[in-house]
């Protein structure tokens, strides 16, 4: 790794130089009481004569004058903004600053964090002020990484990570496969990153807004992912990211790859064809949800692919689910926590079939998955997470059926064997448990209770 430069610098030293935050970089989410613990550190910190702030990571680029942070943006932002604040003189001038920030994010929490910044210094008297000033600018250190290469620098990033700072399963793979994408413009690594920040907060002010994307990975990809391979997908963390690294496509070339080469190529090849300035077609790479991963661009756009889907699945008004979504959405022990397992047993098997054959039979196997799943439900008076896992990875079971089908109807002649009225759970002299009284009356709609 070509590390052009491993040094210790000033807090004054590193803001004094032409540093500026690329497109591809996620906003800026510092909030309060981040900025409030940072405060709080080199306050309790100040009579030391030198105290360590971090690692940063740059990129720097002959070509250009400014050097891009990679990592550390948050924290030295929110130190441009407490050094500029407590500077009551307006001597220090961070080039930071001058930067345009598009992100209404960044802005907002710049705004606001600025605000707490002003409540705590009115706190301090004018000695303390510029005693912590001082502090700051000429005492507090940040070790500096200086790389010349932008996919060396992310994979320094993803490194460091690694090892133990803590940090969410999310970032390291954006981290991962933005480093991935060496051979892609700028303007493409922008636009990935954009689409993914879109997604890890989606707007909730809309009625029926998408899960955010932590939801889409952790409770769906992640687990048809794991269970298509037989593996337990209970719970995704930072140690089984691997689970979305594959290939590199424009790394050494190996037989099993060249497929998957040769569709990339052709895809991009379509779209690049002057006729789509004419018929205006875009076409999409087709993902099948358990595909080797291919790192980079195709990995942010499959996490896109699959956003959709779940959209066009379970929040747009679809004619085959509608019956089903309204009864899962209503009965009335639906907010239980083995009740969450069940739904999402059943958005997994509905999405994994719906991969395979689009709307082709889907709702009579819809009803398949439905009966599948919430029988689950019926048959336990607790449903925890295991329940669901090792009915999902079972060999034999539907979700495994559905990923060797090559055609619907081998879907739809999966045995489902009905369940016994003695069998539910929580009946009491014919009477059923009111909890799950509208799934036992569709059950028996469905002619799946005897």
């Amino acid at each position: 790794m070509s590390i052009i430069h491993k040094d210790v610098q000033s807090v004054k030293s590193l803001l004094s130089e032409p540093l500026s935050i690329p497109s591809y970089q996620r906003p800026y989410k510092w909030q309060g009481k981040h900025v409030s613990q940072l405060l709080d550190d080199v306050i309790l910190h100040r009579s030391k004569s030198r105290y360590r702030l971090g690692t940063v990571v740059l990129h720097q680029d002959d070509k250009k004058q400014q050097k891009s942070i990679v990592d550390g943006q948050q924290r030295l932002l929110t130190l441009t903004l407490l050094c500029s604040l407590l500077d009551k003189a307006r001597q220090f001038r961070p080039p930071l600053l001058e930067q345009t920030f598009s992100s209404k994010v960044t802005r907002e929490n710049l705004q606001h964090n600025a605000a707490v910044i002003e409540s705590r210094i009115k706190q301090l008297g004018e000695a303390d002020r510029e005693e912590l000033i001082d502090f700051i600018l000429h005492k507090c250190e940040l070790i500096v990484v200086r790389l010349d290469s932008l996919s060396e620098a992310f994979q320094f990033f993803d490194s460091q990570n690694a090892r133990g700072k803590e940090l969410e399963p999310f970032d390291l793979l954006k981290a991962f496969h933005l480093r991935e994408m060496e051979h892609n413009t700028e303007d493409e690594r922008t636009l990935c990153v954009q689409n993914w920040e879109d997604s890890v907060s989606p707007d909730h002010t809309r009625k029926q807004s998408l899960p955010s994307l932590h939801t889409i990975m952790s409770d769906y990809l992640f687990r048809l992912r794991c269970w298509a391979d037989g593996k337990p997908g209970q719970l995704f963390s930072r140690h089984n990211i691997d689970v979305f690294k594959g290939v590199n496509l424009n790394q050494k070339s190996y037989p099993f790859a060249s497929a998957m080469r040769a569709l990339d190529v052709q895809v991009d090849q379509y779209n690049l064809d002057s006729v789509r300035r004419w018929d205006q077609q875009i076409m999409g790479y087709p993902f099948q949800v358990d595909q080797t991963m291919l790192n980079g661009k195709r990995f942010f756009e499959y996490i896109q692919h699959y956003i959709h889907i779940y959209k066009t699945l379970f929040i747009d008004d679809k004619p085959e689910l509608r019956q089903l979504m309204n009864i899962i959405n209503h009965y009335k022990g639906r907010s239980r926590k083995g009740d969450h397992y069940v739904r999402n047993l059943f958005f997994c098997a509905v999405m994994h079939y719906y991969d395979r054959f689009g709307d082709d039979e889907l709702e009579k196997a819809a009803r398949l998955c439905f009966v599948w799943s919430y029988r689950i439900r019926l048959e336990q008076n607790r449903v925890v997470i295991e329940s669901i896992d090792n009915q999902a990875r079972a060999r034999n079971e539907l979700l495994h059926v559905i990923r060797q089908a090559l055609q619907p109807q081998q879907v739809l002649a999966f045995p489902m064997v009905p369940v016994h009225r003695d069998s539910i759970k929580g009946t009491n002299l014919g009477n059923h448990n009111p909890e799950v009284n509208g799934l036992v009356e569709q059950f028996e709609e469905m002619g799946y209770i005897q």
